[in-house]
C-alpha cells in the first residue's frame, strides 16, 4: 500500500487517511488503488464494522491530482484504478462515514454523496470543478447531486463550481452533523461507536434496503461518467485546462 494512504482499525472502526498533506491531499492513480483494495478487506473483515475516511493535515482533499489526470489522458488504461475505486466505494456494504474539514474538491467532495453519515468542520468548502476543468461530473455526482439537494442547486454547483459552505451542505442535506476545526475524527468516531454497539446483520441489512432501489441508477451514472469522462481527457478543452491550472500552480 502506497504511504499516501493510511489504515488503521480499533474497535471494530476503520479509519482510512488521505495521508498526503503537503499537496492537500490530492488522489493520485496509486492512493486510487490502495484505497479500492483497502474496502474490499474491509468487507471481509469481520472485525470491522464500520469505515471511516478522512483526510491528515487542514485539509481533506485537493480532489485528482492534476498531474496524474495528464498522465491518464496520455495512458487511459490508468482510469482502471480509478473506476475500481468507485465501483468499490458505490458498493460497500458496511456503514461509510465520511469526516472532512477545510477544502473537499472535486472527488474530496463526491466521495462523500457515497457515504452515509457525514460530519464537516465548519471550515470545510465543497467545490466540484469539472466543467471548469474541461470535464463533466463522475463519482456518479449527476445522479446523486440532484436526488440530494435538487436539480437547479446541482446545476448551479458543478456548472459553476463556486465553494459551498459546510453551513450551506448542512442545511441542503449534504452533511448530517457541523463541529469545530480540528474535532470532525472525534465526532466521526463517536458515532462509529455507536454503530458498532447495534446488530451488525440488521445495519448491514438495513444499509441494504436504503440503498438497493438507487444501485441500478449509481451504477449506470458510473458507466455513463466514466465513459464521457474518459473522452473527455483528451479533449482540447480539457487539455488547455489543465496546462493554465498547472501553470498557474508552478
Amino acid at each position: 500500500m502506497t504511504e499516501a494512504i493510511q489504515e488503521s482499525v480499533s474497535n471494530g472502526v476503520q479509519v482510512v487517511l488521505l495521508n498526503r498533506p503537503d499537496k492537500k491531499n490530492a488522489i493520485t492513480v496509486d492512493m486510487y488503488q490502495a484505497m479500492s483494495d483497502v474496502l474490499h478487506q474491509a468487507e471481509l473483515r469481520d472485525e470491522i464494522k464500520v469505515t471511516i475516511i478522512a483526510g491528515a493535515g487542514p485539509d481533506f482533499s485537493a480532489g485528482n491530482d492534476i498531474n496524474d489526470f495528464v498522465e491518464i489522458a496520455r495512458s487511459p488504461e490508468k482510469m482502471a484504478s480509478v473506476m475500481s475505486f468507485l465501483q468499490a466505494l458505490t458498493s460497500y456494504k458496511k456503514p461509510l462515514i465520511g469526516c472532512v474539514e477545510g477544502w473537499a474538491v472535486g472527488v474530496g467532495a463526491t466521495m462523500m454523496l457515497h457515504c452515509d453519515m457525514v460530519f464537516a468542520a465548519k471550515n470545510t468548502q465543497f467545490v466540484f470543478p469539472f466543467v471548469q476543468l474541461g470535464l463533466v461530473p463522475e463519482a456518479a455526482s449527476s445522479f446523486l447531486l440532484p436526488k440530494i439537494v435538487g436539480h437547479q442547486r446541482a446545476f448551479e454547483m458543478l456548472m459553476f463550481g463556486e465553494a459551498i459552505s459546510a453551513e450551506t451542505a448542512y442545511q441542503w442535506g449534504m452533511v448530517n452533523h457541523l463541529c469545530e476545526p480540528k474535532e470532525s475524527l472525534d465526532l466521526a468516531n463517536l458515532y462509529a461507536q455507536k454503530l458498532c454497539q447495534l446488530p451488525t446483520e440488521a445495519v448491514l441489512l438495513s444499509k441494504d434496503l436504503l440503498k438497493c432501489r438507487a444501485m441500478d441508477d449509481i451504477q449506470m451514472a458510473l458507466m455513463r461518467e466514466g465513459k464521457i469522462f474518459k473522452d473527455r481527457l483528451v479533449s482540447d478543452e480539457a487539455q488547455q485546462q489543465f496546462y493554465k491550472f498547472l501553470k498557474k500552480e508552478s
